[in-house]
């Protein structure tokens, strides 16, 4: 049973292998960022190490919100989506894989890449496994809830920038959690309570947005 849910990510994964610009452009974005970051700035290594906690964070973000657009957009536009409804597949499940196929092309290269931002930012090296862990944790959340805003401005033609304004709000605790860890670990305090924090933030976001963004698409599809 569980084979017809792994097909649909393994389509997802396919159709962005094929495009590929989809996998590069959070990546080049990010890198971009970070190496006009310290020009505009204009400071030294002591100077970007106290803000690179949070520039991590908000570059994982900002990367992954540029391509939640397309969690849902490309099977309503070519009526898989009104399959799924219509089929005998639970939606939750189809939106749980839907959002595993987002993380595994936006997500886990996001935290595979931020040792390199790190590097670039002089991060300490005392917080690069913080920092891998806490993005591991919240990455899926990303994805999570931006399927939640993906399902709710499906029929909308540029829902994009709707869809930023609406999911920002909810991964704000996530940025401050996330952003909190790193910050506490490269001053040598423990991260144990902001990584706890992140670590329910998870667990809840797996339990509630699955059944939010199957109730959205059904509504949206009416």
């Amino acid at each position: 049973m569980i084979g017809r849910y792994w097909a649909i990510c393994q389509r997802d994964l396919l159709a962005a292998w094929r495009r590929k610009a989809g996998l590069y452009q959070p990546l080049v974005f990010q890198l971009l960022i970070v190496t006009l970051f310290p020009l505009g700035l204009g400071a030294g290594a002591q100077t970007l190490s106290k803000v690179a906690p949070a520039l991590v964070w908000i570059l994982a973000l900002l990367g992954t919100l540029i391509t939640l657009e397309h969690i849902f957009k490309d099977d309503f536009e070519d009526g898989s989506l009104a399959m799924y409804v219509r089929t005998d597949l639970s939606l939750p499940l189809v939106v749980l894989f839907k959002a595993l196929g987002h993380w595994l092309m936006v997500g886990l290269p996001a935290v595979l890449f931020a040792p390199v931002v790190a590097v670039l930012l002089h991060l300490p090296e005392s917080a690069y496994g913080v920092l891998m862990l806490s993005l591991l944790l919240a990455t899926p959340i990303f994805s999570l809830m931006g399927a939640v805003g993906s399902a709710l401005t499906l029929n909308l033609r540029s829902g994009g920038l709707l869809l930023s304004v609406l999911v920002m709000p909810l991964l704000a605790p996530i940025l401050i959690f996330g952003a909190g860890a790193v910050l506490e670990t490269s001053l040598d305090n423990s991260a144990k309570g902001h990584l706890l924090l992140l670590s329910g933030s998870l667990v809840l976001t797996l339990t509630l947005a699955p059944l939010a963004a199957a109730a959205a698409i059904k509504v949206n599809l009416e």
